[in-house]
C-alpha cells in the first residue's frame, strides 16, 4: 500500500486531490477541540474507569477497571467469575501482564516500546512528540462514517492508522500491528458511544478485533484526579519474581515423523510465522449412513497453551450436521460446547467454567461446522464437498461453532505441483474466501489429494501453514549474505 501511494505521487492529478485533504495537524487539532480542548485535558493528571468486559464468542463476561496516570502509567484489571483476574500494567519503565492463559510475563523489546507508548496519558497533548511522522494518507468510509485517514509512525515499532470523522472530528477507528508473545498481531479498535466525563468527551464503548476474536469494553463510570490506591502501578509479586531471574522461552516439540497415509485419519503440524505451534490428530469414519469426524489439537503459542481435547462432528451421508461437541482449555479457561442441529437451528450448550448457558443460531441444513481458532482438520468436510470438476465459484454455508454462520465462496484452482521437503506432489488446490462472524475478511488455501485428504492448508493473512504427516514443510531458502569486505 505504501508503494502504491508513493507511485501515485508521480501522477500529475495527485496535487489536486492532495490539496483537498486537510493536514494531519488540522485533523488532530479538530479532534482535540471536539473532545474538550487542550485546557480541559491539561487539568487531568489521572483517572479511573469502571465498566464491563465481554468476549461473546466464548460467552465470557466480567468487570473491568482501568487506572491511568501521567505520563504513561496504567493498570488494567479484568475480573471474570469462575476464571479469575486478567491484569496488565506499566509503571512507565517496565510493562507486564498476568492472566490465567499465559501466567505472569514481562514485555521486552518492540513489545515493551509499543506498550509504553500506548500507555501515554493525555496522548492528544503530546502525540507529536511520541510519533516521528504523522501524515494524512486519504479519505474513506469506515464503520458507516466518512473519515480522514492518518498514519502515525514512531521512530521504532509499528505505525498506527487512525480514522477521524470528517464532520464531528471524532476518532472512529484505529488499526495497528502490535508485537505480542504470539507474534505480530493486527488489531482493530472501533470507538463508539461518545459521552462527556466532566469537560472531556470520550468513547464509552470500544470493540477490539484481533486474531479472529472480538471483545467489547463498556465504560460505565470515570473518576478524574482521584487519590489512587497506593502502589497501584507497581508490578505485582509474580512479576517482581520474574524480574529477579532470567526468562526461559517456551519450546514447541514438532510432530513425530510420518508413518501412515491412511485416508481415514491424519496428523497435521501447524506453523505460525514459520515456527511449529500446534499439532492435530483426527479420524474420518463412514458408518451406518453417518460421517463422523473426530480429533484433537494442542498448541503452544509463545507461553500460551491451548488444548482442544476433542472436537467431534457427526453428519448424515448428505453432509448435513446432526451434532457437534468441543471440549478443551485455553490456559485455565474451559471451552466446552455441545451442539445439536435441526429445523434450521444450531442449539448450543456452553460451559466455560462460569456455569452452563445456551445459545441458538440460525443455520442451513447442510452447513459446514468448524471451530475457532483451531483445529483445522474440520475443513476436511469442505474438501469432501467441493466439486473438483469445475472452476466456477461454489457457495457453502459455514457455521463457526457457538459463534454464527457465514457464507463462503470456494474456487477449485486446478491441480498443481506443491513442494515439500524432499519431494514434489501434484495436488488439488482449493481457495475458500469469506468473512468471520465478526466481519473480518478471511481466505484459506487447501491442497488435497484425490481422496480429498488435507495435505496442506494456509491462512496467508495470519502467517499460518499446516502440513499433513509425511509431507514435511520445505524451509524457505536462506537469503545470501554479502561477502565480507576484504
Amino acid at each position: 500500500m505504501r508503494k502504491l501511494f508513493l507511485a501515485l505521487l508521480i501522477c500529475p492529478l495527485v496535487p489536486v486531490v492532495a490539496a483537498d485533504l486537510p493536514t494531519a495537524d488540522t485533523i488532530l487539532n479538530k479532534y482535540l477541540e471536539a473532545t474538550g480542548g487542550r485546557a480541559a485535558l491539561e487539568k487531568r493528571h489521572n483517572q479511573v474507569a469502571h465498566g464491563s468486559f465481554e468476549l461473546p464468542s466464548a460467552g465470557l463476561r466480567g468487570t473491568l477497571t482501568i487506572y491511568e496516570a501521567e505520563p504513561n502509567k496504567n493498570r488494567l484489571v479484568v475480573d471474570i467469575p469462575g476464571i479469575g483476574k486478567i491484569e496488565q500494567g506499566s509503571d512507565g519503565q517496565i510493562a507486564w501482564e498476568n492472566n490465567p492463559l499465559q501466567g505472569p510475563r514481562i514485555k521486552e523489546g518492540v513489545e515493551l516500546t509499543e506498550s509504553l507508548r500506548d500507555s501515554t496519558f493525555n496522548l492528544p497533548l503530546v502525540v507529536r512528540k511520541i510519533y516521528s511522522k504523522i501524515e494524512t494518507t486519504g479519505a474513506e468510509t469506515t464503520e458507516g462514517h466518512d473519515c480522514y485517514k492518518i498514519v502515525l509512525t514512531p521512530s521504532s515499532g509499528n505505525p498506527t492508522t487512525e480514522y477521524y470523522d470528517k464532520n464531528s472530528g471524532l476518532l472512529i477507528k484505529t488499526t495497528a500491528t502490535r508485537s505480542t508473545a504470539m507474534g505480530d498481531i493486527t488489531v482493530e479498535i472501533v470507538y463508539d458511544d461518545y459521552r462527556k466525563d466532566g469537560d472531556v468527551l470520550a468513547p464509552h464503548k470500544t470493540t477490539q478485533r484481533a486474531a479472529g476474536q472480538e471483545f467489547q469494553i463498556v465504560v460505565d463510570k470515570v473518576e478524574v484526579n482521584v487519590d489512587l490506591p497506593k502502589n497501584i502501578f507497581d508490578a505485582p509479586p509474580e512479576i517482581q519474581e520474574l524480574l529477579k531471574k532470567p526468562q526461559v522461552a517456551a519450546k514447541v516439540v514438532p510432530t513425530k515423523a510420518a508413518t501412515s497415509s491412511d485416508a481415514g485419519s491424519g496428523k497435521l503440524t501447524i506453523y505460525m510465522a514459520g515456527k511449529p505451534t500446534e499439532t492435530e490428530s483426527y479420524t474420518v469414519a463412514k458408518e451406518d449412513g453417518k460421517i463422523t469426524l473426530n480429533g484433537s489439537g494442542h498448541a503452544a503459542i509463545g507461553p500460551m497453551k491451548v488444548d482442544v481435547d476433542e472436537f467431534k462432528i457427526v453428519t448424515n451421508d448428505k453432509f448435513q450436521p446432526l451434532e457437534a461437541a468441543a471440549e478443551g482449555k485455553m490456559g485455565q479457561i474451559s471451552m466446552n460446547v455441545k451442539t445439536t442441529f435441526g429445523d434450521g437451528k444450531a442449539k448450543n450448550e456452553v460451559n466455560n467454567g462460569q456455569g452452563p448457558t445456551t445459545k441458538e443460531d440460525d443455520v442451513h441444513a447442510d452447513t459446514i461446522v468448524v471451530y475457532n481458532p483451531f483445529p483445522f482438520y474440520p475443513w476436511t468436510v469442505l474438501a469432501m464437498r467441493t466439486d473438483l470438476k469445475t472452476q466456477d465459484p461454489q457457495q457453502f454455508p459455514v457455521y463457526v461453532l457457538n459463534q454464527g454462520e457465514v457464507a463462503a465462496t470456494v474456487i477449485f484452482k486446478g491441480r498443481e505441483p506443491v513442494e515439500f521437503a524432499g519431494k514434489t506432489v501434484d495436488l488439488n488446490h482449493i481457495v475458500a474466501t469469506g468473512k468471520t462472524p465478526q466481519g473480518q475478511p478471511l481466505s484459506l488455501d487447501f491442497w488435497v489429494d484425490d481422496n480429498r485428504k488435507l495435505i496442506k492448508i494456509a491462512v496467508p493473512s495470519q502467517g499460518v501453514e499446516g502440513y499433513q504427516e509425511g509431507f514435511d514443510r520445505k524451509a524457505p531458502a536462506e537469503v545470501a549474505k554479502p561477502d565480507a569486505a576484504k
